[in-house]
Formats: C-alpha cells, sequence, structure tokens
C-alpha cells in the first residue's frame, strides 16, 4: 500500500532587516579567497558542485539565534512532537555559474540521523546576476513504511533574503544555476543547516 504526502516547508520573505542583510553579504564578499570547492559524504565528484565557507565565527551563532525563536511555529505547523535539540548546524555556501546539488536527503547517512529539520537562507547581490538555482522539493511517497520519491514536486525560488525550512527526510535538489558574469559576487549564497534532535530521543 502506497500513498503521497505532500513537501512540507515554511517560507518566510523579508526573513532579516536591510542592514543586516547587506553587513552578511560585505562578510562574505570580504572572504571570497576562503571559500573551497565542495564535497559529498561518498566522494562522488559529479554530485554537488558549489563553493563553502567552514569558518565563519562571527555569524554562527547569530544566525541560530535567529532561527530558534521560530522552532515552535515549525512543530506546530508539522504537527511534530516538541524534542530535545541537541544542535543546530550552519554552513555558508555560494552557487554560481553550472553549480548544482542533485537529489538526496539530508538524514540518510548514520552521522545525519538525528537531522529532523533543515533550513535555508538566501542572499545575494542586487539586482540579481543569476538564474535558476531554485530548491526543489519532492513530494514523498510512503511505501512499506518508507520514505520514496514522488513524481511531483514543489520549486522554490531564491529570492533574496527568503528562508525556508522543511523536514530533513524530504528529498530536495538545487537546480543549476546560471551566472554569466561568473564572478563570485554576483553568486546565490545561502546560510543553510540542520536542526538535530537528542540522539537518545531520536526513532
Amino acid at each position: 500500500m502506497s500513498f503521497d504526502q505532500p513537501a512540507q516547508f515554511l517560507q518566510i520573505d523579508h526573513f532579516l532587516a536591510n542592514e543586516d542583510r547587506l553587513n552578511l553579504l560585505e562578510y562574505v564578499l570580504d572572504r571570497e579567497a576562503d571559500f573551497v570547492p565542495t564535497s559529498t559524504a561518498t566522494g562522488d565528484l559529479d554530485y554537488r558542485k558549489s563553493w563553502i565557507l567552514y569558518h565563519f565565527e562571527a555569524y554562527e551563532n547569530w544566525m541560530i539565534q535567529k532561527i530558534t525563536p521560530l522552532l515552535p511555529r515549525l512543530f506546530h505547523a508539522w504537527n511534530i512532537e516538541p524534542f530535545a535539540i541537541s544542535q543546530i548546524e550552519i554552513q555558508l555556501t555560494a552557487h554560481n555559474d553550472g553549480h548544482y546539488y542533485k537529489i538526496h536527503n539530508d538524514n540518510g547517512s548514520p552521522d545525519a540521523a538525528t537531522r529532523t529539520m533543515s533550513y535555508v537562507y538566501y542572499f545575494n547581490r542586487e539586482p540579481t546576476n543569476f538564474s535558476g538555482g531554485a530548491l526543489r522539493l519532492y513530494d514523498m511517497r510512503i511505501e512499506n513504511g518508507h520514505y520514496v520519491q514522488a513524481e511531483t514536486y514543489r520549486d522554490i525560488q531564491p529570492v533574496n533574503n527568503r528562508i525556508v525550512f522543511f523536514p530533513s527526510h524530504c528529498l530536495h535538489e538545487v537546480l543549476p544555476i546560471s551566472c554569466r558574469s561568473r564572478n563570485f559576487a554576483d553568486s546565490r549564497f545561502t546560510l543553510n543547516g540542520w536542526v538535530r534532535r537528542e540522539a537518545t530521543e531520536y526513532v
């Protein structure tokens, strides 16, 4: 027996005050030389193309403080029993011309099993000088108690100053980006990460 479950997500536009967004953008552009190519846990070189900044202490706790007050709203919207949070992870990525991330979920490996909620905050220089890069969230088909990909999906555009939350088990991908200038400053930037529940509570 199987049935489809529409992709769950919460989208909030105008997430940060304009001054905060501009300061974040300036911080990122000043650190272009510190970004390195991304990788995947499997080592597949053709599965993900983007750049990542691994160390950005100035904004790690700051962003977590912005996200934490929204968690009760997510529990209610998705009918999730509130749980003890062990960690809120965060990373800073840049997608430029030809970059993408193929279909995956965020908690499919043993070291990621406690990831329960995922989030992506979009920001970029204006006017926007890239196209594409939508977040494609797939509806889920439940077959014999397991989530599998349905044929239907929802595309969420990477609008400047928008944040999107979705369950970490949801299959999703980043559609290819086109950036004619190929300038780092014209990239699709994200602060993204995951909310982890305590391992003792994970089922």
